[in-house]
């Protein structure tokens, strides 16, 4: 539990542009959990069929990334306290403005889907492409990770007499982007390097006493 009169960080979901956050999706309720998944990325012996699979050894194995990392977990929303108070958005909009940003993070402008659209009709490009913002999960001083969202799944619970949502909750899915995904001068691949670096200093905290290292050690010597 928290210390008495100290309140809980809340997580955050945003786009950055440049340094600048934008379309902040602040947790109204921080989410009871978050799964991660993590997988090591290799290159060498596991990526070419492993014994007998591409004539190299265990000892060919390298990294050639940090570990690729998936995050999911449940954020919720609710009105109530705010329509309680007579607020004048919630009022008339329920949670309807929350959700819309959340939404709004897996869609390109409509600015650039018309620039875009105009330079393809002058013959300047045959394919559209529109890049995606750059979106950031803050979960504590020790998590400010680049993301790309992989899907969000909304269900809508409650409704006003507008048919406004008043009650919602949103499964979030996202992958965190490492330095294969960035280029070094971009400020996500910095980003990353930042986080990775509170990682270490992190698990350079983890005591082991002497006796049980010593004790770990000659285990191993044996």
């Amino acid at each position: 539990m928290n210390p008495p009169g100290q309140k809980y960080q809340r997580g955050v979901l945003a786009s950055v542009v440049d340094s600048n956050m934008t379309d902040i999706v602040l947790f109204q309720y921080n989410p009871e959990s978050i799964k991660r998944t993590l997988r090591p990325q290799f290159t060498g012996y596991e990526n070419n069929g492993g014994e007998g699979g591409g004539g190299q050894s265990p000892a060919d194995v390298a990294f050639k990334d940090a570990a690729a990392q998936s995050v999911s977990f449940t954020a919720y929303f609710d009105a109530a306290d705010a329509l309680q108070d007579s607020d004048e958005t919630a009022l008339q909009y329920g949670i309807s403005p929350q959700l819309a940003i959340l939404e709004k993070l897996m869609y390109p402008t409509v600015s650039a889907v018309q620039s875009t659209e105009q330079a393809r009709e002058q013959g300047q490009m045959t394919i559209v492409t529109m890049d995606p913002p750059g979106t950031i999960l803050v979960w504590g001083q020790n998590r400010v990770l680049p993301v790309r969202i992989k899907s969000v799944d909304i269900n809508e619970e409650a409704f006003d007499v507008a048919l406004n949502p008043i009650r919602a909750n949103a499964v979030i899915s996202v992958e965190v982007q490492t330095y294969s995904t960035r280029k070094p001068s971009d400020l996500d691949y910095g980003r990353f390097a930042a986080y990775h670096r509170k990682l270490e200093d992190l698990a350079a905290k983890a005591n082991v006493s002497g006796t049980t290292r010593s004790t770990l050690q000659s285990m191993l010597n044996r």
